[in-house]
């Protein structure tokens, strides 16, 4: 399997890790404190990711320039700090429907961050699945109940942006740089920067609420610590082999996951805009992953 293929089938199976993990940070923070939850979470992540580092060494020696380095902690500091920080804080205020919406804003800023510092770029053709996968998400999410629009919104507004530079960031060194090791860094440069700011609210007097059960405690942070593993590695490996853009756009349907998942629990029947959406976007999905991933063509003036 070439490396276009292999890429975009590793997008498509981190597809359910990525429908998943809202809801699931949804959850956790009715347990624990958001920025707590999601700091302590993102340090364990970053430690595990490390240790596999240590216990599984790459095979070929490789050198982390400054560059590098800063990369790697520039992709910290939006993918998980700021990243985490909007959406953790976001969902107490609105709704996981509305996330979902707002989330999708990431393909649009991945295609530009992509045009403009990756030198990558889309056929028309990739530019219309895309925008039919869009239609189809919309399609499912905007039938189901949406809250009125407010802060909560504009909080998650900042996940998508914060990804798509993170992400920027972080492809140019994943050729030389195992994943694991940029997990680790992502994870705890986010992880420590997610920490001192919930020492911050705790030293404001923020209420801070736990739940009283110290094992559901741990037992939820190293499970989100796991999810995030899995997100992240196989995010990195794909977009390794494959355009920003189009890995983002395979992962639009991500809130589709989530949300029949959520009636199949619930026993809901989906509506047949839903299911007309749900169509469209297997469509778009199956097509656009046949699509190779295309550069721009650098100019010679």
């Amino acid at each position: 399997m070439d490396s276009e293929k292999t890429g975009t089938l590793i997008i498509l199976i981190g597809l359910f890790v990525y429908g998943i993990h809202p809801v699931f940070i949804e959850f956790g923070s009715f347990l624990v404190a958001p920025l707590i939850f999601a700091a302590v979470a993102a340090l364990c992540a970053g430690g595990i990711a490390f240790g596999i580092r240590i216990v599984n060494p790459p095979k070929v020696r490789f050198h982390l320039s400054r560059s590098d380095v800063l990369r790697l902690v520039m992709a910290g500091v939006l993918g998980t700090f700021l990243a985490y920080t909007g959406m953790f804080l976001g969902l107490q205020f609105t709704s996981s429907n509305n996330a979902g919406v707002i989330l999708r804003s990431e393909l649009a800023f991945a295609l530009i961050f992509g045009y403009l510092f990756l030198d990558e770029r889309i056929s028309i053709r990739q530019a219309g699945w895309m925008s039919v996968m869009i239609v189809g998400v919309l399609f499912v999410m905007v039938t189901a109940q949406l809250q009125a629009f407010g802060i909560g919104d504009f909080l998650i507004l900042i996940t998508p942006i914060a990804w798509a530079g993170a992400h920027t960031f972080a492809k140019p060194v994943l050729q030389r740089v195992p994943i694991w090791t940029a997990v680790g860094y992502r994870n705890l440069v986010g992880g420590v920067l997610l920490a001192i700011l919930a020492s911050v609210f705790l030293g404001l007097g923020v209420p801070i609420h736990f739940d009283p059960n110290l094992g559901v405690i741990v037992g939820i942070i190293l499970l989100e610590a796991v999810i995030i593993l899995l997100a992240h590695g196989l995010w990195y490996a794909g977009i390794r082999r494959i355009n920003l853009g189009k890995a983002t756009a395979l992962i639009a349907p991500a809130p589709l996951v989530t949300f029949f998942l959520s009636m199949a629990i619930f026993q809901i029947l989906p509506t047949i805009w839903q299911l007309i959406g749900a169509l469209l976007v297997i469509i778009a999905t199956i097509l656009l992953s046949r699509e190779g991933s295309l550069r721009r063509v650098a100019s010679t003036v």
